[in-house]
C-alpha cells in the first residue's frame, strides 16, 4: 500500500497551519510560540448623498515567534502552505540565534482564560445594503438636524470579524472569536462666519444596537456648542475635564504603567510602587474582561487569562502592567498585558479597556462654582504628550465657565501641563463613565489649576 503524501501547495487554515508549525517545532526540538488570526472586515463612507468609498478585506496569517538560547526570534507568513511555513520556521530559528538573550524569556502553558462573549449574534445575516445603509443615514440625520450643519466632512460605518488563536510547545492551546461594528460622523457646521466640526461615534457587538440617528444627532449638538467661540485667556485656571477628554489623556499617558518602560527606565514612576501619586479620588483601573470594552479580550498575546488590574488605588500606585518577560525580570507574575499588533508584530506591553472609577459627585455638579474651563477635547497627542516626563501641551477645546455658569465656547486654546500633576490635583470626580474611541474612560473631574494659552 503506498502511502498518500501531502499537497505541498494545499493552503491550510490557520488550525491546521498551527499543528504543522508545533509538529516541525517538536522534531526540532525549538521552543516555538503560533499566534494566527483570520480577519474580514467591512469599511463604507458615504459623502454627499452617496458612497464615496467601500471596502472589503480578508486576511489571514500566522506570526511566529521561537526561543533559542533565551533570545527571542520572530516571523510571519500569510503563505499557509507547508514549504512556505517550514520556512517561516527557519526564519524564526534564524533570527533567533542573532538577537541577545532576555533574562526571563520563556513559554508558558498559562492557566484558562476567562469565558467572555465577545462575538454576539454575529454578523452572517447583515447584508451589505444593510451596512451601506447605516453609514448614509448617518450623513442624512447629520444634514436635516440642523440647518447651520453645512456638510459632514468625515461619515461612515466599519466592522470587522476576527478568530484568533495562540499556542505553543509547551501546550498552550488558546482560540477566540471577536465581532465588532462601529460608525462615526463629524458634521461641519457654519454661523455668522465661524466653521466648526465635532463628532460622536457609537462601538457595538451587535449590529442591530446601532442607532445612526442618535450617533448623528450627538454629534450635530457637538459641533453647534461649538460656534459663537471667543478667544481663550492666558493663564491658570480651575479646569474641569469631560470624561472623554481626560479619558484621551489617560490613553495617551498609559505608557508610563508599562512594565517594559519601567524596566528601561522611561516611566516617572519607577520605583514608586506604594507611593501616593494621585489624589485620593483617583482610582484608576484596566480591565479586559469588560464584556462591551473596546478592547477586550479573554487572554493576552502570549495566551495569559485576562483579569482586571488596579494600577491606582485611591491614589496609590499600585501595579504595573507585565507581559511574562517583564514581570520575570521584575521578579512577579504576568497581569495579562502582552501585546500584539497582529501577527506581524512583536510582543510587548499594552493596556485594554483603561479606566479611571467613577466617583460620587453627580456630572452636573462638577463645574459647580467654576470660573475657570471646561475642557471638552484635545488633539496633537503623537507631539504634544511625553509619557517619559508625564508633561504634556496640547490644543483644546472648550467652554469658559464664571460662577458655575456655562458662558460661551472657546476658540482652540492650550492646555499644558504634566498628567501626574493633572492627577493629584484632583478636586472632585463625576459619577458618569464616559469612553473615548481610544478604549478608555473616565468620568469628569474637576482640577485646581492648570496653564491655559489662549489666542
Amino acid at each position: 500500500m503506498t502511502r498518500m503524501e501531502p499537497d505541498r501547495t494545499e493552503q491550510l487554515t490557520i488550525e491546521a497551519a498551527r499543528s504543522h508549525l508545533l509538529t516541525r517545532a517538536g522534531e526540532r526540538g525549538v521552543a516555538l510560540e503560533v499566534f494566527a488570526q483570520r480577519q474580514s472586515s467591512t469599511s463604507v463612507q458615504a459623502f454627499g448623498g452617496e458612497v464615496s468609498e467601500f471596502k472589503l478585506a480578508n486576511r489571514q496569517g500566522v506570526g511566529l515567534r521561537a526561543l533559542v538560547g533565551g533570545a527571542w526570534g520572530y516571523s510571519f507568513s500569510e503563505n499557509l502552505s507547508r514549504p512556505a511555513l517550514d520556512r517561516a520556521l527557519d526564519s524564526a530559528v534564524e533570527n533567533a540565534e542573532l538577537t541577545a538573550p532576555e533574562r526571563g524569556a520563556a513559554l508558558v502553558a498559562w492557566g484558562e482564560p476567562p469565558a467572555l462573549d465577545l462575538y454576539g449574534e454575529g454578523l452572517s445575516g447583515v447584508t451589505v445594503e444593510q451596512k451601506v445603509g447605516v453609514a448614509l443615514a448617518l450623513e442624512s440625520a447629520a444634514k436635516g438636524a440642523d440647518a447651520r450643519v453645512t456638510s459632514v466632512a468625515y461619515g461612515g460605518y466599519q466592522d470587522g470579524d476576527v478568530h484568533g488563536l495562540i499556542a505553543n510547545t509547551q501546550g498552550l492551546e488558546r482560540q477566540d472569536a471577536q465581532l465588532y461594528a462601529m460608525q462615526y460622523v463629524y458634521p461641519l457646521v457654519s454661523e455668522d462666519g465661524q466653521t466648526k466640526m465635532s463628532g460622536d461615534w457609537q462601538f457595538t457587538r451587535e449590529f442591530t444596537d446601532l442607532d445612526p440617528t442618535r450617533t448623528a444627532l450627538s454629534a450635530v449638538e457637538k459641533a453647534t456648542r461649538l460656534l459663537g467661540a471667543r478667544p481663550a485667556p492666558s493663564g491658570t485656571f480651575p479646569v474641569v475635564f469631560s470624561g472623554e477628554c481626560l479619558a484621551e489623556l489617560l490613553m495617551l499617558f498609559s505608557p508610563m504603567f508599562s512594565g517594559r518602560m519601567v524596566e528601561e527606565g522611561k516611566s516617572p514612576l519607577a520605583g514608586r510602587l506604594g507611593d501616593s501619586i494621585a489624589s485620593p479620588l483617583v482610582t484608576l483601573v484596566d480591565d479586559a474582561t469588560l464584556p462591551r470594552g473596546l478592547s477586550s479580550r479573554a487572554f493576552d498575546a502570549e495566551g495569559c487569562p485576562s483579569a482586571p488590574l488596579t494600577l491606582v488605588d485611591a491614589g496609590r500606585l499600585s501595579a504595573f502592567m507585565h507581559n511574562q518577560d517583564t514581570a520575570a525580570r521584575a521578579g512577579t507574575v504576568s497581569t495579562g498585558h502582552a501585546s500584539r499588533h497582529g501577527y506581524q508584530g512583536t510582543v510587548g506591553v499594552g493596556p485594554s479597556n483603561l479606566m479611571l472609577r467613577a466617583g460620587e459627585t453627580p456630572t452636573a455638579q462638577v463645574t459647580a462654582g467654576l470660573t475657570g474651563v471646561r475642557v471638552t477635547g484635545v488633539s496633537g497627542g503623537h507631539a504634544g504628550a511625553n509619557p517619559i516626563t508625564g508633561d504634556f501641551s496640547l490644543e483644546a477645546e472648550g467652554f469658559w465657565f464664571e460662577g458655575g455658569t456655562e458662558q460661551h465656547p472657546l476658540e482652540v486654546f492650550t492646555v499644558a501641563g504634566n498628567i501626574l500633576d493633572v492627577l493629584a490635583g484632583i478636586e472632585a470626580v463625576g459619577d458618569e463613565l464616559e469612553w473615548s474611541e481610544w478604549s478608555a474612560g473616565a468620568p469628569a473631574v474637576r482640577v485646581g489649576a492648570l496653564g491655559i494659552g489662549g489666542s
